[in-house]
């Protein structure tokens, strides 16, 4: 009896233990499981509410101003920024790419070229300026429109801007301020033909700074021989010199296209035929359109969403302001059309993301 009471206890504590194991391996899974379906995924959102973007623009009510506006309420509606301060502080011309050098100002409209030109060797007898970067180019499509006078290429039996100055003529030039994007159209040329202002005097010609409506008055009056604006086809001041003064649109060489590209910094912008009056072939002519550049120390991420917002609210605001319809998401990013500057990281991963850039 003693030896099947022994047997019975041990098969007994056998099972016991056969069942604790069992229990132990069953109950291990359920855990794993337990702990897989209570995990989530990290938010990796960035949250910008608390981010302040300072926009510059040229005054209150001017057309830069109003775009930015437009473009300040898409960046906090849709990507999220707690303010956009839109402030009237932009020089605009040579001086706008100055805007970054106290780290002020996170966002500006400037110029392609002039943004290479003071980067690499300063503008308005300042030193090179530095700390800002493309984000996007080729909003519009303004270029170095320029006319002249009939009479004066009768006179001389002339057809083309190079011809003035390989025959050394006295053209009377009228442009804007100096300082302005629309006068330095007309000393670069001086500087691509190798002539100085005293040079142009010299022959009996001259440069004469003032205002579009001023100029338009001495063409009228034989004052000037030649306008140059950096303007776009919509030109209201351009369309009254086609009908009160016989001119002709003059369509410059490639070798001095290439110059102001390559050289320069400026891209090759389409005058299409027809814009004024007498002007029947289409013009390709040098010009440089607002681009948006950005303090170079914002962070990638705002740039990114600053990049991406903008862009996928492109429709939207060039439907409020046309004068944006050449703007293009697809190929803004280019060097051509950001006058050759480098590209902020964090625009740079947004046109990646979308496949256009590589």
């Amino acid at each position: 009896m003693k030896k099947v009471f022994a047997l019975i206890l041990a098969l007994i504590m056998s099972l016991s233990l056969v069942a604790c194991g069992g229990g132990k391996e069953d109950t291990a899974p359920a855990d794993e499981g337990d702990k897989t379906q209570t995990e989530e995924p990290a938010d990796t959102a960035v949250d910008f509410s608390g981010e302040t973007l300072v926009f510059s623009s040229d005054a209150v009510g001017s057309a830069t101003y109003n775009t930015i506006v437009e473009m300040s309420k898409y960046l906090e509606n849709d990507g999220g920024f707690g303010l956009v301060d839109v402030q009237p502080t932009s020089p605009g011309g040579m001086g706008a790419p100055y805007l970054f050098a106290d780290g002020t100002v996170d966002l500006a409209f400037v110029n392609g070229a002039p943004a290479k030109w003071a980067r690499e060797e300063g503008t308005l007898g300042k030193p090179p300026a530095s700390g800002y970067m493309a984000v996007m180019g080729g909003l519009n499509a303004v270029c170095y429109i320029n006319c002249i006078d009939n009479a004066f290429l009768e006179k001389h039996n002339i057809s083309t801007i190079e011809e003035v100055f390989e025959k050394k003529l006295p053209l009377r030039i009228g442009c804007s301020p100096v300082g302005s994007m629309d006068s330095e159209g007309a000393y670069l040329l001086l500087e691509y033909f190798g002539v100085t202002q005293e040079d142009l005097e010299s022959w009996g010609g001259s440069i004469t700074n003032q205002s579009g409506s001023e100029n338009q008055a001495a063409l009228q009056d034989g004052k000037i021989d030649f306008y140059i604006d950096h303007t776009s086809s919509s030109s209201s001041t351009m369309a009254e010199i086609a009908t009160t003064c016989d001119v002709t649109f003059l369509q410059w060489g490639d070798e001095v296209i290439d110059w102001f590209v390559n050289e320069k910094g400026f891209s090759r912008v389409t005058v299409p035929a027809g814009s004024f009056k007498g002007q029947d072939a289409e013009l390709v002519l040098p010009g440089s359109p607002d681009c948006i550049f950005c303090k170079e120390s914002l962070s990638e991420d705002v740039v990114y969403q600053i990049t991406k917002t903008l862009c996928e609210n492109r429709d939207n605001i060039v439907n409020t302001y046309n004068t944006l319809a050449p703007w293009d998401v697809t190929t803004c990013m280019e060097s051509e059309k950001i006058g050759g500057n480098p590209l902020h990281p964090g625009a740079e991963k947004y046109y990646k993301e979308m496949g256009y850039i590589q």
